[in-house]
């Protein structure tokens, strides 16, 4: 099958759907054992990783969560809780990446009672200061005001920048991600991924007082070849959270290893949650 055709196949077998605040959120229940709640990265499509949830699913009950275009953080905290209230999770260990990362740490910040461990994958720290606010806005601005064609071209831009495909199946990705982003991405996600940014800038909620009781480990995945990855980071993790984080290498495997090596993924995602 092609990758749409594994995409489609996924999610209607796993597919779900709660209401929350008259949006529906789109999510992915699979697999049996210790639950994972999984956030996506900046295609906002969980169902993408098709291949990797299916190889973790055999020992995790794993959740998946696609993305809809809403404003703030605020309102993902209030779906992902409408999510696992759904599906009775009550504790999890949680992963973001990518994109997803910055979403997981503003989760951890709100309910940290019921995270046991945090796993970052090709993502930075979510506690940027506000000197960074005007550039969301502009962001934001030049989503707005710009051809929706163009707009999209904007966020996916960046996403496929800090990619790279694989040789022997880069046409099929190519071909799924353009139909994602042409038929399925709007105006409003592209707002919406600098606007939740934003929001999450302004609130400072990501910061080392919401950690500092929480008992869990961090684990940090990286890439040797994944441009967003800074030097820096890990001590900033650090000084984040409170305390050592473990660093686990993707080697090679670059920013959307979860895609496009999802054998190898696994094997080291299942490193930090043993």
């Amino acid at each position: 099958m092609t990758v749409l055709e594994e995409v489609g196949r996924f999610s209607a077998r796993f597919g779900r759907d709660v209401v929350v605040e008259r949006t529906v959120w789109r999510y992915y229940r699979l697999g049996v054992g210790p639950p994972i709640f999984w956030l996506t990265g900046g295609l906002r499509r969980g169902a993408l990783g098709f291949a990797f949830l299916e190889r973790l699913a055999a020992h995790h009950t794993v959740i998946a969560p696609d993305f809809p275009p809403v404003q703030t953080i605020d309102e993902f905290i209030v779906a992902f809780d409408a999510i696992l209230l759904a599906e009775g999770i009550a504790s999890f260990a949680l992963c973001g990446q990518s994109y997803g990362g910055l979403l997981a740490q503003a989760y951890l910040a709100h309910r940290p009672e019921d995270v046991d461990r945090l796993i970052l994958s090709s993502s930075g720290p979510a506690d940027s200061g506000r000197a960074w606010l005007p550039a969301e806005h502009a962001l934001i601005a030049l989503a707005r005001l710009l051809p929706e064609k163009t707009a999209k071209k904007l966020l996916v831009g960046g996403v496929l920048k800090a990619i790279t495909l694989p040789g022997a199946t880069h046409d099929d990705w190519a071909r799924a991600i353009t139909v994602v982003v042409q038929d399925e991405l709007t105006r409003a996600d592209v707002v919406s991924h600098f606007a939740v940014a934003a929001d999450l800038i302004r609130k400072r909620s990501v910061a080392p007082a919401a950690f500092a009781a929480w008992p869990g480990r961090v684990s940090v995945l990286s890439a040797e070849n994944d441009p967003t990855q800074g030097k820096k980071d890990v001590h900033r993790y650090e000084r984040l959270f409170g305390r050592p984080v473990e660093v686990l290498s993707l080697g090679l495997m670059g920013h959307a290893a979860a895609l496009f090596d999802p054998d190898g993924y696994v094997d080291v995602l299942e490193r930090a949650l043993a």
